[in-house]
């Protein structure tokens, strides 16, 4: 599908700004993989299939890339990747109505991400092999990506066959406590679990092209559903919390239009109303994984010292360490 028939289909199916101020009637409940059942998944795998099948991942990887310079490293970042899953969720329900956007609770397996079942034939695939790096197990085995130009999809883990270890759930959670508004939210998120699982599978991930990864959209509804855990612990501050600056340095706040889209951010704010028709399985605390005694008596031991490759231009300062 060309890009201008998408554009035109995707402005069809979206126009979320365009509705009123109201409390949504249904919202797709958003599950972590994991947790689907074998038919959720198969229903899941199917429409994300014919999604690429009709260009869709060529979409949404066009329009990052159209955005990228202004939707992160600033306060944009997450109501902005908000209404961005919110479209490719939309775009799935038009294939199949019941079409939920799953997430990947990292945190979880944030000791050996390698080995997570995620990364694996039975889901998103695993590492990238040979010279060329193409995945060739999981959702997107065989599939050939067609932005910026035909390639497979490609990973490189940046340790080998395995990911260094990222951040544990305390230390996200030690991360939200500590955020008393979005200035401190944004960057403590940004450029710590956010960058990580980026650059912890490379390849098409630290691309400003990332969407093709079908990784970067469960990454990402992780990542706008631990905003949605930060809001929850406040909510009558948290929920209405978008001060900031843009990328040249102009304050934002609530009314601000968003970079493409034109809607305010405020229409971001409140998952359930606004358009922002989902919900989370899990909005209440960072990660539903009950850790053994032993993992908690180690919990306090130094983390590892992570050496991180060079990173192209593209996106140098955006896939960041917050701990670097």
């Amino acid at each position: 599908m060309k890009l201008t028939t998408a554009f035109v289909a995707l402005a069809a199916l979206a126009g979320i700004g365009a509705e009123a101020q109201a409390v949504c009637s249904s919202n797709a409940a958003r599950k972590e993989i994991r947790s689907l059942s074998p038919a959720e998944w198969s229903s899941t795998a199917n429409t994300l299939k014919r999604m690429q099948d009709y260009g869709w991942f060529q979409w949404f990887a066009y329009v990052h890339t159209a955005n990228f310079n202004v939707i992160h490293n600033c306060e944009i970042f997450l109501p902005w990747h908000r209404r961005f899953l919110k479209d490719f969720e939309n775009v799935g329900r038009q294939f199949t109505p019941t079409f939920a956007l799953p997430y990947w609770d990292e945190v979880r397996d944030y000791a050996n991400p390698a080995a997570s079942t995620v990364l694996t034939t039975a889901y998103a695939g695993s590492n990238g092999v040979g010279s060329s790096r193409c995945v060739q197990n999981g959702l997107q085995n065989g599939w050939t990506m067609t932005y910026p130009s035909n390639h497979c999809l490609r990973r490189q883990y940046n340790n080998g066959n395995t990911i260094n270890p990222m951040y544990s759930p305390e230390y996200i959670q030690s991360l939200l406590s500590r955020s008393k508004n979005m200035v401190q939210l944004r960057p403590a998120i940004e450029f710590s679990i956010h960058g990580a699982v980026h650059l912890a599978l490379g390849g098409d991930m630290v691309q400003n092209y990332s969407p093709n990864d079908f990784v970067f959209w469960l990454h990402h509804a992780n990542i706008d559903r631990l905003w949605f855990v930060w809001q929850m612990q406040n909510p009558n501050q948290n929920f209405w919390s978008a001060a900031g600056v843009d990328t040249a340095g102009k304050p934002i706040g609530l009314n601000t239009a968003l970079p493409y889209y034109s809607d305010p951010i405020t229409n971001m704010m409140y998952p359930g109303r606004n358009g922002m028709c989902f919900s989370y399985d899990n909005f209440g605390t960072v990660t539903q994984k009950k850790r053994s005694l032993t993992e908690n008596t180690q919990k306090c031991r130094q983390r590892p010292v992570v050496t991180l490759p060079p990173l192209p231009d593209l996106v140098e300062g955006v896939f960041e360490d917050v701990n670097e």
